[in-house]
């Protein structure tokens, strides 16, 4: 039984890909990002700036003079 459901969503899921391979490679990618999000945010520490070495310059006043 198990198999024969997922043999036939299995079947489904690949037309789906086939008639809209833009879309499913959107959505692959939107969920792989957001995947990667969640463990960066739960593996990095403050969330200060510098993230990661990165440091844009300025004294931090949102660019006013």
């Amino acid at each position: 039984m198990q198999e024969l459901l997922i043999g036939s969503l299995g079947s489904q899921l690949l037309a789906y890909a086939q008639q809209h391979p833009w879309r499913v490679f959107a959505a692959v990618l939107v969920a792989l990002l957001l995947i990667d999000m969640l463990f960066r945010q739960r593996s990095s520490g403050t969330g200060d700036f510098p993230v990661d070495g990165l440091d844009f310059g300025g004294d931090g006043d949102c660019g006013g003079d």
